[in-house]
């Protein structure tokens, strides 16, 4: 399992999760043009004031769905792997249908075209994902997954090109190719962050 540290935990707020939750269910389904504050209200089973108690319109609320869900499939994800390099070659074999999160979060990229309110979301939901960031970096630097001549922004911005790249061939039911070159590829290329001693593939546990 990585081992990394975690940012302090913030006060639980139940109502909240619960919003967010609907939020991204209701942004996956509907996508930002289509959903409404009631909608989510709905979703969720709360009242209006609920929302603007903790949200203060859609555009921060769509934000911090993309960021809080984010935030929490990496630190589920990096309890499950020995090291970070596993983590990047298993997430590019997935192959089900997205979750609520994924879709909302691809629905989120598509309107960011058309929607400037959208593109400023995602913007700024990109500087919360590099700050909390710093525990994936941290333990992919420990575990020998990146090497320290690497850039680890050019490494997240790579990891993110890629995860948007699939999560559209996923919703469009599109699979890897058959056989074994898919993922051998993508071992060559996870292992290519890492030191120059490690060769081809992932690099051995530690």
């Amino acid at each position: 399992m990585v081992q990394a540290a975690t940012e302090p935990a913030p006060e639980p707020d139940p109502l909240r999760e619960r919003l967010l939750d609907a939020a991204a269910r209701v942004f996956a389904a509907k996508g930002y043009s289509g959903t409404r504050i009631m909608d989510v209200v709905a979703e969720a089973g709360l009242s209006t004031g609920a929302v603007y108690g903790r949200f203060a319109s859609k555009n921060e609320l769509l934000r911090e769905a993309v960021c809080s869900r984010s935030a929490a499939r990496l630190r589920s994800d990096l309890e499950r792997v020995a090291k970070v390099a596993d983590l990047l070659v298993a997430g590019a074999m997935r192959a089900e249908p997205l979750s609520d999160s994924e879709a909302m979060q691809l629905e989120a990229y598509v309107a960011a075209r058309r929607e400037p309110e959208v593109a400023q979301a995602l913007a700024e939901a990109d500087e919360i994902f590099k700050n909390r960031a710093e525990v994936l970096l941290a333990a992919a630097r420990r575990d020998g997954t990146l090497s320290l001549d690497v850039d680890p922004d050019a490494f997240l911005y790579f990891i993110r090109t890629v995860h948007l790249g699939l999560m559209a061939q996923r919703a469009a039911s599109l699979a890897a190719p058959p056989g074994e070159g898919w993922a051998e590829l993508i071992a060559r290329i996870v292992a290519g962050f890492g030191p120059p001693s490690a060769g081809p593939g992932v690099a051995e546990r530690g």
